[in-house]
């Protein structure tokens, strides 16, 4: 009894062991993106190399990876389904751009050429990305900003006419030019 015991602990623990702390530290970081709820049963990536890696298999449907780029954007997110599938890869070609060196302007000529061309999908319907690390920076007007505790849910490319959203904790995004979404930004998360 006492071996299959020490079996099944080893046999549990064998993931524990097999990830390096880089990747431990890095499942830490994308895991402040959504609450723990939806984290601890997620898969986890890790951008390297230009495209994101499995760092970790979930159980759920959601995978989370931190969001950042070369001027030091941070923001860890997870991505449900829909949005892996039609929004990561947008994320994953505009974090390469950035890291090959291209400007903002570059990028998102990239990214408009590539959704033309059929490279790149729009949003699916329901595509929902957390984004709610308080520790949250964005680049943007040149400078390096906290970004609010928040979530996106994506459509395909909207006018911005589309809602009529005063102030207040609910804006459209239109970053990218093949898909919008709506930012609902968390008070007490």
């Amino acid at each position: 009894m006492k071996y299959l015991m020490l079996v099944l602990l080893n046999l549990t623990c064998a993931t524990c062991f097999a990830l390096s702390e880089t990747d431990r530290l890095e499942i830490q970081k994308a895991a402040q993106g959504a609450p723990p709820h939806i984290t601890k049963d997620a898969t986890f990536l890790k951008f390297e190399d230009g495209k994101f890696t499995l760092v970790q298999r979930g159980s759920n449907n959601f995978t989370c990876a931190v969001i950042h780029d070369p001027n030091g954007r941070y923001e860890p997110s997870c991505f449900n389904e829909q949005a892996v599938r039609s929004i990561l890869p947008a994320y994953e070609l505009h974090m390469k751009s950035l890291y090959e060196g291209k400007s903002y302007d570059e990028t998102y000529t990239l990214l408009k050429a590539a959704f033309a061309s059929g490279k790149l999908p729009t949003s699916e319907s329901a595509a929902l990305v957390y984004m709610m690390s308080p520790n949250n920076k964005i680049y943007r007007d040149g400078q390096l900003k906290s970004s609010p505790v928040h979530q996106m849910y994506f459509f395909p490319k909207l006018k911005n006419d589309v809602f009529s959203l005063g102030g207040g904790p609910v804006s459209i995004w239109q970053g990218f030019p093949h898909l919008s979404a709506l930012i609902v930004v968390l008070e007490n998360p």
